[in-house]
């Protein structure tokens, strides 16, 4: 009875915890789209910098706690989970809600080609069974490079800024973005704080439940953390945005796998010699990524059938590793 009431009392305050994320996510995003209007730059490139690694802080808070509380593994499993419900139910379940998704620009010339590759990248480096401190720094410089590649693309754009205007309209201008950065400043604490008692809440659920630790970050809380780009991708298929679509997705699996992951194993050193799980995840990332590339090379659009076969093949992986769990 005593570990019923426990569980139920967790359960509770996770899904106030979650609540807290979407609605800080639904405020961080609402601040986003109004600074790419602002700037006047490459929606997709100010997406992929901005909003992609914002979306991804809840990931960078479990890494880095897991990692502080010696179990990196958390964060592994999270990241995994993350890039894998990217790829697969948020981006299907924004061309199904939305009916179809254009694809436009340089997404299948360079930029799924980067997200695959980053998204790889820890498999490999892993194949021994752990990721080191090298691994971790050789992730982060991934990440620095390709940062640098959109902000010598993308940059140019800011050239052709006009920053004129009366004074008292420059000054209202300062003002109100005076109070949105401290609007988004707390939108984006309270989502990091509420990820970060999300993972108190389901290691209490897990230790009672008996899972691995691997494994509650690769379902659980990858879930909880994914909410953010869940929002974004909801929010921006309505109003049919979809460089911001693209960038969130794309820009949160590459900042997921490389910076995130590496900061993680700078810290402490990720040890997973478990391989039938990590295999499992593996080979339904490469099928995503293979799926998303053949469904949007031919037509360049992803369409509503499409999207409810990559929400499927995320059901099979869950339902997967459910039973090995």
């Amino acid at each position: 009875m005593w570990l019923n009431e426990c569980m139920l009392g967790n359960l509770f305050v996770g899904l106030i915890l979650i609540l807290i994320i979407v609605i800080s996510s639904g405020v961080a995003v609402e601040i986003f789209e109004k600074l790419a209007h602002r700037i006047r730059t490459s929606k997709l490139l100010l997406a992929t910098i901005l909003v992609g690694f914002s979306t991804s802080l809840p990931e960078l808070f479990v890494g880095i706690g897991s990692a502080l509380r010696g179990q990196p593994q958390i964060s592994l499993g999270d990241i995994l989970g993350a890039n894998l419900a990217n790829l697969s139910w948020i981006i299907g379940g924004a061309a199904v809600l939305a009916g179809t998704i254009p694809v436009v620009g340089e997404y299948l010339k360079k930029d799924l080609w980067i997200t695959m590759v980053a998204a790889m990248i820890p498999f490999v480096l892993m194949s021994d069974g752990s990721l080191s401190r090298i691994d971790g720094l050789i992730l982060i410089a991934f990440y620095v490079l390709y940062l640098q590649d959109l902000i010598k693309n993308g940059n140019h754009h800011l050239k052709h800024l006009r920053l004129t205007g009366r004074v008292h309209h420059r000054l209202k201008t300062e003002v109100h973005w005076m109070v949105q950065s401290f609007k988004l400043v707390l939108a984006l604490g309270s989502l990091a704080a509420s990820s970060w008692m999300l993972i108190n809440i389901v290691l209490n659920i897990s230790a009672s439940l008996g899972v691995s630790a691997f494994w509650v970050g690769l379902i659980v809380i990858a879930f909880g953390t994914t909410l953010p780009e869940l929002m974004l991708s909801i929010t921006a298929s309505k109003k049919r945005d979809i460089a911001l679509v693209l960038g969130n997705v794309l820009g949160s699996v590459v900042v997921n796998s490389t910076l995130i992951l590496g900061i993680v194993a700078v810290i402490n050193p990720i040890d997973y010699p478990e391989s039938l799980q990590r295999g499992v995840a593996g080979i339904f990332l490469i099928l995503v990524l293979g799926l998303f590339w053949l469904f949007t090379k031919s037509k360049h659009k992803l369409e509503r059938w499409e999207g409810a076969v990559l929400v499927g093949v995320y059901a099979m992986f869950v339902g997967l590793q459910l039973m090995l769990a």
